[in-house]
């Protein structure tokens, strides 16, 4: 596997396998190592380019600290062109799936297939109790601590049902940017940046313009982001396909093998 720094971007990013490429997005608060075990199963058949989010993982912070999922679409379409990539399948999940959908609209010619995991796409997105604790000034300052320690020593792990040797490490990866003191205020800023309410409102109301087929995945029991999400991006978007699965929010992690069994033949299906 070969670790990339983008000349021209922010984004740090991995490349594995051959074939057509296709860009993994990942969400909040995780890293590229969210597909570790996805890659595997596609890096057969296509050329697998997993990427840091600015501010995430190994990926430094855009300059102004900017967070706008339009913003990071286009480092994205930036990578794209360093890359001379001439277009790719891209695959979000959680707010990836947010930034998936901006790219997929100001770029639609570069897209060639969509799809899109656990997508929190709709202002009425509610964010967990514990964040909204964190986006009030002062208290969320002091705060901040005890929530990053409940979130890696349990939240994480309890939401995706099981753990092993490889989660372990997976998750590890996720908590590099939020280490010491400028880790916790990169965390708060993190949670702070922006209104849910406004930047969702602007990512709904793109869905209907997407003209790449779409792929919606999405955890029947999932507790971060409600199914009928799901169910109303994929009547909003045309030409789009719901799969509902039997497990949570992280479906890369958590059932990686019925998440693969749904990627792989969608893909596939293009050529």
């Amino acid at each position: 596997m070969e670790v990339v720094q983008s000349q021209r971007s922010n984004v740090k990013f991995s490349i594995r396998g051959s074939g057509p490429p296709v860009l993994l997005v990942h969400g909040i608060p995780t890293s590229r190592h969210l597909w570790d075990f996805i890659v595997p199963a596609l890096e057969g058949t296509f050329t697998c380019i997993a990427v840091d989010v600015p501010g995430l993982g190994e990926s430094s912070p855009l300059a102004d600290g900017s967070l706008d999922p339009a913003r990071q679409a286009q480092e994205f379409e930036t990578l794209r062109e360093q890359l001379s990539i001439m277009s790719w399948h891209v695959i979000g999940h959680d707010a990836g799936s947010t930034i998936a959908v901006h790219y997929a609209a100001q770029f639609s010619q570069r897209v060639e297939r969509l799809i899109l995991c656990s997508p929190p796409v709709f202002p009425e997105f509610k964010v967990p109790w514990f964040f909204r604790l964190v986006r009030i000034p002062l208290l969320g300052d002091c705060l901040a601590p005890f929530v990053l320690s409940l979130l890696w020593h349990g939240g994480i792990q309890s939401a995706i049902g099981r753990r092993d040797a490889a989660l372990t490490q997976i998750v590890q990866t996720f908590r590099y940017p939020f280490r010491g003191y400028k880790g916790t205020r990169r965390f708060v800023h993190l949670l702070r940046w922006g209104d849910p309410v406004q930047v969702l409102g602007r990512t709904a109301a793109l869905l209907p313009g997407i003209t790449a087929p779409t792929l919606i995945c999405h955890g029947q029991d999932d507790g971060a982001i409600p199914v009928d999400f799901a169910i109303l991006a994929s009547r909003m978007i045309p030409h789009a396909e719901l799969r509902l699965m039997n497990c949570g929010h992280f479906l890369p992690l958590s059932c990686p093998d019925a998440l693969s069994g749904y990627i792989l033949p969608f893909l596939i299906s293009q050529y």
